[in-house]
């Protein structure tokens, strides 16, 4: 289906020109009679969109609720009062299909752009050197000196410092389920999808999720851990964070590294695991644990470290304690905004 006119620009900024998958996808989120007279009017607030377009404030207000709730439209987190289109498909793609009426369509057409069409940005992505939104944080106690843990590598003490926090479905997940891919996922029955403070405040406001204490939080870290996810935060340091605890049957981010072999599509850790070879047994419980497929096994594990991300998911489970994380990349490796 060819792309609404008054989104052709949207969808080209969005790496999609000519995709008759967004196309669709666009159809079932903007169906409303005054949806195309209102996106041509953004970004603004109500008062400004209503004196653009000559429509009631009442009438842009019913519109911009209805495609909050959908996900089809985002408030600017340092201007909650501003309405504005999502800058990247895999928000506007995170964002919708967690739309408590999402029809199962629109879950077969993500899956058809995500997994069939998005890999095809890899080329243009490469030139352009965009920077990965998502940095891996290591499983501290993965780390042989715990004094190189800084507060930004710490996904403890993120949610721990955190003034609000919320938790939502993983949207890989749900998007996985939907299309009956990854029966066997890991994760636990919670959710562990966790967003903090700006945030978090986007979440209650479209009334999706659920809102945690600082002790749940954590503990759903732990549960994270335990099931072998990886986690995921927002590549940078600021207050209002974001973190994914990702596997690699359902993860949009893994599915980029392991089966496109487009390693930039996420910042590692600043460590990387390092192995005694003499203490190896053999065992395998390594091999399976790596989200990343880094590490194979011939007679004691072999491990690719140019596609070891530094999570420490196998350092926690090795029983002969043949693995540990060490520090490779300096403080500056992680962005401050």
């Amino acid at each position: 289906m060819a792309i609404p006119k008054v989104l052709q620009d949207y969808a080209a900024k969005l790496g999609f020109p000519g995709s008759e998958t967004l196309g669709r996808i666009f159809t079932i989120l903007y169906d409303g009679a005054d949806d195309p007279i209102v996106l041509a009017a953004l970004p603004g607030t109500v008062a400004e969109i209503a004196g653009k377009t000559g429509l009631s404030e009442e009438r842009v207000r019913a519109v911009t609720d209805r495609l909050m709730r959908r996900g089809a439209l985002a408030h600017a987190m340092n201007k909650p009062d501003l309405c504005r289109l999502f800058p990247a498909m895999i928000e506007l793609r995170d964002a919708t299909v967690l739309w408590p009426e999402a029809p199962q369509e629109l879950f077969e057409l993500w899956e058809e752009l995500v997994m069939k069409e998005m890999p095809n940005l890899i080329p243009m992505l490469e030139k352009l050197k965009v920077p990965p939104m998502i940095r891996v944080v290591p499983i501290e106690r993965s780390v042989e000196s715990q004094n190189t843990v800084l507060d930004a590598d710490s996904a403890r003490k993120i949610f721990e410092e955190a003034e609000l926090i919320t938790a939502l479905p993983c949207a890989c997940r749900v998007q996985a389920q939907k299309n009956d891919r990854s029966p066997d996922c890991p994760a636990p029955e919670s959710s562990v999808c966790m967003q903090t403070n700006g945030f978090a405040e986007v979440v209650l406001s479209r009334g999706l999720g659920e809102r945690l204490t600082n002790e749940e939080a954590l503990k759903r870290i732990a549960e994270a851990e335990e099931a072998g996810l990886v986690h995921m935060v927002r590549n940078n340091v600021q207050k209002d964070m974001f973190m994914c605890n990702c596997c690699s049957c359902c993860c949009t981010g893994l599915f980029m590294v392991n089966q496109t072999g487009y390693l930039d599509a996420l910042t590692p850790s600043r460590f990387r695991v390092k192995l005694d070879a003499e203490a190896c047994t053999g065992c395998g419980i390594c091999e399976d644990r790596c989200q990343f497929h880094a590490i194979t096994l011939d007679e004691v594990a072999v491990v690719d470290l140019d596609k070891c991300y530094g999570c420490g998911n196998c350092v926690i489970t090795c029983p002969d304690e043949a693995l540990t994380l060490e520090e490779i990349r300096p403080i500056e490796h992680i962005r401050v905004k």
